[in-house]
């Protein structure tokens, strides 16, 4: 009998030195463990050290395994326990459902659980229910604890602001002369009417270094230095939240405590007001221009960030001007946040042609109805081994409450989702062949088109994904293009509304 080929995953979510104890100890402990399994066969550890259990996307080793078992490299994977493999419901139940279609067993350890046990999905939701309950009241007593700092006076600004340095013996800021220079010098050109483009132009042309070292300015960069309340020497706490594993902008979710005269200020109070003020007028007006909606749009995702792509069009007002679609990330932040390929909305809207074409001829438009009416079965048959397991005694009332909930939550979604898809209003005639494209089969038809480098990839309602390589062609942009437009915006783009 062939040996089953194993690895383990382990994670550990702080890097103390009883956590990096742990961490060895977990390495040690499963290469022992593997090797003397006479059924199998060693093939190495998948290691996350540091790193939280709430999000999938943060633990790049879990990404590798996920990656290395689409390549066959293994049939089993074991782990610590359920609470080591995710604290995120949701995730953990689809990995170990992608690893389980793949072939790949998972155990684990400590609950004794094994993913090829038909039973399993039930008792890992409860499992996973219980470490994310424990992580959340942990999350909500840390938070507790911080704001109930901050109402009491405490406050944090950060030791990595650009124009200002930490004192190692006080613990406290002190201002950076020549970085503060260069905070001043934007102020004061914003003030005098450039924009923020044409503010990064003049810097690098002044060779002055951001916070890297670099001769390199964005737009994203210099407009959070101009709304930064730090640099008049206040402190506005909590501007942002943290919920499953992502950190995002606080929109009111949370309270904010603003502190004034926390250091030594760069920027004097009334000159940062004016710039607020000027920001907020521009803003209004490039809002009153309106901007149209496109068909894509919302519907373009960046393969490589995750941000969506956003549509503009290079050099607006000229003969040669070029609609494109780019990364919102890129188009706000630079190459250096994103460097994903931008697609011509030409080339968008052929590849759509060709990718529809193909997916009318396969004839799948059934597919995903069948698939979500299959989803929503397994989990009414779910919740009624649930209730067997309660009736049988097998599960306390607090799980079975969670549990019950979870499921019921999960099959009032399906039925959204097959209610959703007889909504869209798509008959028998919508599904011919096209020659030229149009927005309404994008709008009945398409879910997501992804863009990772030079290919783009089309996901249709049923789940079906269809992809094409694209170019965009030759720019045409000549030696000495970038210096002459660099000379062209230092004119122009004084002023420029942001």
């Amino acid at each position: 009998m062939a040996k089953q080929r194993a690895v383990a995953y382990i994670r550990v979510s702080t890097k103390s030195d009883a956590q990096s104890h742990s961490f060895e100890y977990q390495l040690e402990y499963w290469r022992n463990t593997i090797t003397q399994n006479t059924e199998c066969e060693y093939m190495g550890v998948y290691a996350d050290k540091g790193i939280s259990g709430r999000a999938l996307a943060k633990r790049p080793q879990l990404l590798k395994l996920l990656t290395d078992a689409r390549q066959h490299k293994f049939d089993v994977v074991y782990t610590k326990s359920v609470s080591r493999f995710g604290r995120n419901t949701e995730e953990l139940l689809e990995t170990v459902r992608e690893l389980r279609e793949l072939g790949v067993k998972v155990v684990f350890e400590k609950e004794q659980i094994d993913s090829f046990n038909p039973a399993a999905e039930t008792y890992l939701t409860i499992a996973a229910s219980i470490a994310e309950n424990d992580l959340q009241i942990y999350s909500d007593n840390m938070r507790w604890s911080i704001r109930n700092r901050f109402k009491n006076g405490w406050f944090s600004v950060g030791h990595g602001i650009f124009g200002y340095r930490t004192n190692k013996d006080t613990d406290e800021l002190e201002i950076e002369p020549s970085e503060a220079e260069t905070v001043r010098r934007m102020f004061d050109l914003y003030l005098e009417g450039y924009g923020t483009i044409a503010i990064g132009l003049i810097l690098e042309k002044e060779n002055r270094p951001n916070s890297f070292g670099k001769v390199k300015w964005n737009r994203g960069a210099i407009l959070y230095m101009l709304t930064n309340e730090k640099y008049k020497g206040c402190a506005l706490s909590q501007k942002y939240v943290q919920s499953q594993g992502v950190c995002r902008l606080n929109k009111n979710e949370a309270p904010k405590y603003y502190i004034e005269n926390t250091h030594p200020p760069i920027i004097s109070p009334e000159q940062f007001d004016k710039v607020q003020a000027e920001l907020e007028k521009r803003g209004k007006s490039h809002k009153g221009k309106g901007k149209p909606i496109y068909a894509f749009t919302t519907k373009i995702v960046c393969g490589q960030c995750g941000h969506g792509y956003v549509h503009k069009i290079n050099s607006s007002g000229k003969p040669w001007a070029n609609p494109i679609w780019i990364c919102s990330h890129q188009n706000f932040f630079g190459t250096k946040n994103c460097n994903n390929r931008r697609i011509k909305d030409s080339v968008l809207k052929e590849k759509f042609v060709e990718c529809f074409n193909e997916f009318i001829a396969n004839k799948t438009e059934s597919d995903e109805a069948i698939e979500l009416r299959q989803r929503l079965a397994s989990l009414i048959e779910s919740e009624n081994e649930l209730n067997l397991l309660r009736i049988n005694r097998m599960i306390d009332g607090a799980a079975f409450a969670v549990e019950s909930a979870s499921l019921r939550k999960e099959i009032t979604a399906v039925t959204m989702q097959i209610a959703a898809k007889e909504m869209r209003g798509i008959d028998k005639a919508d599904f011919t062949q096209i020659t030229e494209y149009d927005d309404d089969k994008v709008e009945k038809f398409v879910e997501r088109v992804t863009i990772n480098n030079n290919v783009v990839t089309f996901t249709f309602i049923n789940g079906a994904e269809i992809s094409r390589e694209y170019t965009n062609g030759p720019s045409g942009n000549q030696k000495g293009w970038r210096d002459k437009q660099r000379e062209r915006l230092e004119k122009e783009n004084k002023t420029e509304v942001q």
